[in-house]
């Protein structure tokens, strides 16, 4: 969202607040409906089991609160946005940890609700064990096959931040840790691609907003020519190669000149392989040029 267009990106904020609340007040009514149809004190069992219903109270008391902060707060949070996100240029990155609390609300809302309903079919159905079993069977069906569908969207969308996503986090909210290896190189795959396309995001953003950026500098002794052209010979138009020119600029290589002699993978140091061996072809086909002009004195008379 931070990377979305500025005039736009703090409507989104209102937006995600406006569902939140909205969600949250909603769905406190399917919370206390499935209390009501699973809790010995309503609809639910005779209170012969004992355990099974006191952790069914348990959960239901957290799911309850959970759902009702996520109500409580998405609404105050969306009124206040509406309040202020016009005054602050950057009301996105001041609401990055409410955003991340109300996502954590309502990902421990959810898996309380399956658990509590878990609960409640078996307090609401035994002793009648064919129901209890065909009931339950069908509600880990649902479950599991819901979490496996959400976790492949989110795979496919939302790779690079599901890479950073604590394994507790992903073991408990999605029930799936990425533990085997294949799993793992395949989310790290698809997150690496996500950050290019971020980064180019990012790139052609700050184009938009910085009048200077796209300005072609007539200083041919600056490396960022260079490393423009080479990035374009390469096919990359699009790549922003400022990293790469203040990471040579830490070391004090600011001209092509001092660039001259250095092998690529000396150059590899600061940018990618392949956008070192073009920066090293543009640095000798120019240099190569001028120390071939060779001065010939002229020859003096009797000499021949």
């Amino acid at each position: 969202m931070a990377l979305e267009p500025m005039e736009i990106r703090n409507e989104r904020v209102i937006q995600l607040f406006e569902a939140y609340a909205i969600f949250g007040a909603l769905f406190m009514n399917a919370v206390w409906i499935l209390y009501e149809w699973g809790s010995y004190k309503a609809h639910g069992g005779d209170g012969s089991n004992v355990i099974v219903e006191r952790i069914f109270e348990c959960v239901m008391a957290l799911a309850l609160s959970c759902n009702m902060f996520l109500a409580l707060l998405g609404a105050w949070y969306w009124v206040y946005s509406i309040l202020m996100n016009s005054s602050h240029q950057d009301y996105v990155f001041q609401s990055i940890k409410p955003m991340m609390y109300l996502y954590y609300l309502i990902c421990f809302t959810g898996n309380l609700v399956w658990v509590g309903m878990l609960l409640g079919i078996y307090c609401n159905l035994s002793p009648y064990w064919p129901e209890t079993i065909v009931s339950l069977v069908v509600a880990l069906i649902v479950c599991f096959s819901g979490s496996d569908i959400s976790v492949a969207h989110m795979l496919s969308v939302s790779p690079l931040e599901l890479y950073h996503l604590p394994s507790f986090s992903r073991h408990v909210f999605l029930r799936k840790p990425f533990f085997t290896k294949k799993e793992k190189d395949d989310l790290k795959a698809h997150a690496k691609m996500r950050a290019n396309e971020l980064r180019k995001l990012a790139y052609n953003e700050k184009k938009k907003l910085d009048p200077n950026f796209q300005k072609v500098r007539t200083n041919n002794n600056h490396t960022g020519v260079l490393l423009r052209a080479a990035a374009r010979n390469c096919g990359r138009d699009n790549t922003d190669i400022s990293i790469y020119e203040a990471r040579l600029e830490e070391d004090w290589l600011s001209k092509p000149e001092q660039l001259n002699g250095m092998s690529a993978e000396c150059l590899s140091r600061y940018m990618p392989l392949g956008l070192a061996k073009e920066v090293q072809k543009l640095v000798e086909a120019e240099f190569s040029r001028s120390e071939t002009i060779v001065e010939l004195a002229p020859i003096p008379n009797g000499d021949l």
